[in-house]
């Protein structure tokens, strides 16, 4: 079984990206990031109507780390302060060495290799710092530009859930992926 330990938190970079923890200071671009209606329009979760429930998110995030059930960090340019997006293991599975992969990012800054640059780091940190064995992601089958970035990253598609979770007073679909650490075929 997998012993998880974010303490001290694992801050980390990238070339252009920094990964931290989030804050209180985060509050005001958390709630302009999970506020926007299309960075929200795949994700599954209500939209955020304010900076108090941005910190209330900040808090979840906090206490699924002291719990040690997951962790999410914040996205910035090395070089700008500010957070343009998040990524992080939100849900794990210690007993079977397995994490969910859950990532987003504000669309001011879409298609430019910015998640894969995220994704490449993290799916390494979960490979060979936590130690899972599987890494999967649920998407909305809509959602192309998930789907393209999880196959660009050796992601296969595991499952299709017909009307598996309920939002927003309607039923939608998901897609699973995983990627297995050192497959053996």
């Amino acid at each position: 079984m997998l012993i998880l330990n974010f303490d001290p938190f694992p801050a980390f970079e990238t070339e252009r990206l920094r990964f931290h923890s989030l804050s209180m200071e985060h509050a005001e671009k958390l709630y302009h990031l999970r506020g926007n209606v299309l960075a929200m329009k795949y994700i599954g979760k209500p939209v955020l109507r304010s900076e108090a429930e941005a910190i209330e998110l900040i808090d979840a995030y906090n206490r699924n780390l002291r719990e040690r059930t997951g962790i999410t960090w914040g996205i910035s340019f090395k070089d700008a302060p500010g957070l343009i997006g998040t990524i992080g293991y939100h849900k794990t599975d210690p007993l079977n060495y397995r994490g969910e992969i859950g990532y987003m990012i504000h669309p001011d800054h879409w298609f430019k290799g910015i998640m894969s640059e995220a994704l490449k780091k993290v799916l390494d940190y979960g490979f060979n710092e936590i130690g899972f064995h599987s890494i999967e992601a649920k998407i909305n089958p809509e959602n192309n530009q998930s789907r393209n970035i999880l196959l660009k990253h050796n992601f296969v598609k595991e499952a299709y859930f017909k009307e598996s979770f309920f939002e927003n007073g309607t039923f939608h679909d998901t897609e699973v992926y995983s990627l297995i650490a050192n497959p053996v075929h």
